[in-house]
């Protein structure tokens, strides 16, 4: 998809203004070495990539060929031999040359399935009526759309519309259907009715073409029937067809929104047309620690023009083709990964994203960092040069429901947000916004001496990641000897520290924009929450909290390692 800075909550920019201002690109070439070998345990995961393009048979901003980059992307993944997906939006389905197109050119290991946008023509045939623009056939404004712009009854009345369209085109079911805005509604009527494999939805972004998603999990899950972007957290909450996230996001960037352009994989892109960035990211999800399963989708929709793609597209496949020979990951069809999604996992597994090497080789203050993924949470310990924190903790409920599950959107500029322990984006101040020094929303680590005085824990070398059944583990080296122990288990956080004095006891310090913060009140053990005027907590065990002026102290008791209880089912609320 696109993604573009701005300021959250607003209606942001859109891929085209992207596009219209862009300087010229700067694509850098270097050599790629691999993860440290400290980057330990990650041969039983599942590592798939998704090559998926998707089709619209209008554009009405510009005049552009459309029919082009479908012609030009075919050619070149037959060249390499891979399994595709195709999704048509609704007009690519009963207009133009699209589907004689693929019906003619698709190896038997393509499949096509439904890009699940709106337009005239599928409200016009759904008996829905048209929320775009009198004149375009294809809106791209959220009302639009998107189905939050519907109703709960108008969605069910599109998705059906769309299956039957796609069923008497093809002969056969979609099992795969995909937007940059899926809401559990949909979902929930596509599965339990079409036995759905796969859907895909957008990463995480901040108000770019008219919405934000914040704190989804990272990579793949089962969703809750409340929202869309949550994964399910009893069986009987959770639609049976798998959500995976799209685009092929850098892990170490995107978060504090700080590049001038959408740093994916998308091959429009300046970090898609990086063979470095490629490089990194293939790195990552071949030989990086990824728990369960590492996934990817890579491709680009045709209404950017060949000529936008053509160069980055045809390295990428080049690369994606010497990963896979060499065996480090599985090409397949999105409804190919859905299945065995369904097959391998009865609920949302844990997964890992771990890039310990700047994704761009910058020698200036490089980072890295590792996110961790559950049902119950996502966790993120982020690294900047000498400095390391907690960057994001967000927990998951199945009684929260997303925003406009009921009610349809009625704006363009929107924000769908979970439910955030820290949040490194949002509870900064404007000056780190701004790429400025500020009060960066942080989890940073300390030393308590016998004194009472704090010294912050600061890296020396390079962290190492290891992994073993449902948890992952970072380990720290600290200036002054010693290391910093972070275990992610599925439902909880532990913090320790090794090599250092007996006498020093460890704090973890929570520091944030208090009005921005969703923090509420802090007893010695327990964190609580509201946002949204729904209540969550994190419990403190083997420590104690305290309020502090921007935030929150916890500091350790010596009575084992400092755990943080992130699960919501075993808090009792």
């Amino acid at each position: 998809m696109t993604k573009i800075l701005a300021a959250t909550g607003g209606i942001g920019f859109t891929r085209r203004k992207v596009i219209a201002g862009a300087v010229k690109m700067m694509v850098v070439s270097n050599v790629l070495s691999s993860l440290p070998a400290e980057a330990l345990g990650a041969s039983a995961s599942q590592r798939v990539i998704n090559i998926m393009n998707f089709i619209r048979a209008e554009e009405p901003r510009e005049s552009m060929d459309l029919i082009l980059p479908v012609r030009e992307q075919m050619a070149l993944i037959k060249a390499h031999k891979c399994p595709a997906t195709w999704l048509l939006q609704y007009d690519a389905l009963v207009e133009g040359p699209f589907v004689e197109f693929l019906k003619a050119e698709m190896p038997p290991d393509h499949e096509t399935g439904i890009w699940f946008e709106m337009n005239r023509r599928i409200c016009d045939d759904a008996g829905v009526a048209w929320r775009g623009k009198p004149n375009w056939e294809w809106d791209y404004h959220v009302p639009a759309a998107y189905a939050i712009g519907y109703t709960p009854d108008e969605r069910r009345k599109l998705a059906d519309t769309a299956m039957a369209t796609f069923k008497r085109v093809f002969g056969h079911d979609a099992k795969t259907v995909a937007s940059w805005n899926l809401d559990a509604v949909s979902i929930a009527h596509l599965s339990d009715h079409y036995g759905i494999d796969a859907f895909g939805n957008c990463r995480d972004q901040l108000a770019t073409d008219g919405f934000t998603i914040w704190g989804a999990p990272i990579a793949a899950y089962y969703p809750s029937r409340k929202n869309a972007w949550s994964p399910a957290l009893e069986a009987k909450n959770q639609i049976a067809s798998p959500m995976f996230r799209l685009l092929g996001q850098d892990p170490v960037y995107y978060y504090d929104n700080q590049l001038p352009y959408p740093d994916t994989m998308e091959p429009v892109w300046t970090s898609g047309q990086s063979p470095i960035f490629v490089d990194r990211f293939f790195d990552m999800m071949t030989h990086g620690p990824a728990q369960s399963l590492a996934y990817a989708q890579l491709g680009q929709e045709n209404s950017f023009g060949w000529p936008m793609m053509s160069k980055a597209y045809s390295m990428q496949m080049n690369k994606l083709t010497h990963v896979q020979s060499e065996g480090g990951v599985i090409v397949e069809t999105m409804g190919e990964t859905g299945r065995r999604f369904k097959r391998s996992f009865k609920s949302t597994p844990t997964q890992a994203q771990v890039m310990l090497k700047d994704p761009f080789d910058r020698d200036q203050t490089p980072q890295r960092t590792v996110w961790y993924q559950s049902k119950y949470f996502r966790a993120n310990l982020h690294f900047r040069e000498a400095a390391f924190y907690l960057r994001d903790l967000h927990v998951y409920d199945d009684r929260f429901a997303q925003p406009y599950l009921t009610e349809p959107v009625r704006m363009h500029g929107i924000e769908q947000r979970m439910l955030a322990i820290l949040d490194g984006y949002h509870w900064s101040d404007d000056e780190v916004h701004a790429g400025r020094d500020g009060m960066r929303a942080m989890g940073r680590f300390v030393l308590i001496g016998e004194d009472g005085l704090d010294t912050p824990l600061t890296m020396v070398g390079t962290p190492t990641v290891s992994e073993s059944g449902l948890a992952l583990q970072t380990s720290v080296p600290i200036a002054g000897g010693g290391s910093l122990v972070s275990v992610f288990h599925e439902t909880e956080i532990a913090f320790s520290v090794a090599g250092v004095a007996s006498s020093s006891l460890l704090g973890l310090k929570f520091e944030w924009v208090e009005a921005r913060s969703a923090l509420r009140s802090v007893s010695l053990d327990q964190l609580n929450y509201r946002f949204r005027d729904f209540d969550y907590a994190v419990q403190v065990v083997n420590g104690y909290a305290k309020k502090a002026v921007d935030g929150v102290r916890i500091t350790s008791n010596r009575r084992g390692a400092l755990r943080l209880i992130m699960a919501q089912s075993l808090l009792g609320g």
